[in-house]
């Protein structure tokens, strides 16, 4: 991994609607790649790549986009990220909601970014031809195992741009993916595509409201390319002549939105009227932005200085080696020497590190048999989960999002949302 010019770009356009007028809201230095958890014979060698990030707002569309652009096969092909370890029930939630609402039986459906196959079992038992499209090779062989068919590429316009597939779905998903596609356009143009006239593009991503209001800055990583508002999405769909014509504020990653997209030209209601006039006043306005990264800045330092005090009282580890935690360790400065090891569930991690710090990421059996004293959840949405699970021992919890919090259990939580 390097920072080669087949690797690695600056951003100079945006990728929604080509316009060179950004406004920089928060610059995070050079960190590693959120889904990068190196071997010990990687650590061992330290050549691990850091890349800029910044957070980039265009000025014409409002897209929210990272200042890198970086080659997806670096991103994605050696994925360690499997849904069905945390968000098996909210998929199959989904699944029979789809289904009382479309009647999704022998209805044909494609799920772009499809994972383990956490949706596409739900749907198929629900009588759907479901079918899946991911890149990560290593996922995707966990998928076709359980008979599930997904094809192991990047979707977009190229690679489904055949005849066969032309109005072939009833319904097109994405369940936090629609963020990491480099080629934006492309790929909306391939959901055009496949997507019968009266179909319906339907998608989870992280909410930029959330993002933004709870200074949810462990969330933004390369990755995550874009970070969208319903304002950059209507501006987006527009170009393609398909509509923003539903969302829904969810819980699922401390707050997402389920939004749907009608494969054609249509009246905005005024639900979606309603919240483009209020993200005009607050998520796109250049004033609020203008303020987010001091507020960032203030929120990392508050916790650089608090971690310092307690690392002469407590001996520290960790919850959940998610992306969160390599972009919190990175960018506050945690490494081996402050926290002992991160414990995780999965097990594509567990025996590698969190990338840059040599911190270990290990099993739960792990932490039952050390004495530790504080637990930092860096899964900090799944705070209640991860403190019932750890009831064998009495351990001290820091939660760092959306504020500071030390506590003994999950009533004394405040500020918080779970999942």
């Amino acid at each position: 991994m390097g920072i080669e010019n087949l690797v690695y770009k600056k951003r100079k356009h945006c990728a929604s609607c080509n316009s060179s007028n950004f406004i920089n809201i928060l610059d995070l230095g050079v960190v590693p790649l959120a889904g990068y958890f190196p071997t010990k014979e990687q650590v061992i060698s330290k050549k691990e790549s850091k890349y800029s990030l910044n957070l980039l707002s265009c000025n014409k569309c409002k897209l929210v986009q990272t200042d890198s652009v970086i080659d997806p096969d670096e991103l994605f092909k050696d994925y360690r990220y499997m849904s069905s370890i945390s968000l098996s029930k909210h998929f199959n939630s989904l699944a029979h909601i789809l289904n009382k609402k479309y009647n999704i039986k022998n209805k044909y459906i494609l799920e772009i970014g499809c994972n383990d196959g956490v949706l596409l079992e739900p749907l198929s038992k629900l009588g759907a031809i479901a079918e899946g499209v991911d890149p990560a090779t290593n996922i995707v062989k966990l998928a076709t195992k359980k008979g599930l068919t997904v094809y192991n590429t990047y979707f977009n316009y190229n690679n489904f741009k055949e005849s066969k597939y032309k109005n072939k779905y009833d319904l097109v998903l994405s369940n936090n993916a629609f963020a990491h596609i480099t080629d934006i356009k492309n790929v909306i143009k391939g959901i055009k595509h496949i997507l019968k006239p009266s179909g319906n593009f339907i998608f989870e991503v992280h909410y930029l409201k959330n993002l933004l209001e709870e200074y949810q800055w462990d969330n933004i990583y390369h990755e995550h390319i874009y970070y969208y508002s319903i304002t950059s999405l209507c501006n987006m769909f527009a170009k393609f002549d398909m509509t923003v014509i539903d969302f829904e504020e969810i819980p699922i990653h401390a707050g997402s939105i389920r939004v749907t997209v009608k494969n054609k030209k249509v009246d905005i209601p005024l639900k979606v009227k309603d919240r483009l006039n209020k993200e005009s006043l607050t998520i796109c306005n250049d004033n609020f932005l203008g303020k987010y990264n001091t507020k960032v800045s203030q929120h990392i330092n508050n916790f650089k200085t608090q971690i310092k005090e307690l690392s002469k009282k407590y001996t520290i580890a960790g919850y959940g080696a998610s992306g969160r935690a390599n972009m919190f360790c990175n960018i506050t400065g945690l490494n081996v020497n402050d926290i002992k090891f991160i414990v995780d569930e999965s097990p594509e991690r567990c025996g590698r590190h969190i990338a840059n710090t040599e911190i270990p990421i290990v099993d739960i059996e792990t932490l039952k048999n050390n004495d530790i004293d504080l637990l930092i959840i860096f899964a900090w949405n799944y705070s209640q989960m991860i403190i019932e699970k750890t009831q064998f021992k009495q351990f001290k919890y820091l939660v760092a999002f959306p504020h500071i919090q030390i506590v003994d259990k999950i009533s004394e939580l405040k500020y918080f949302k779970s999942i």
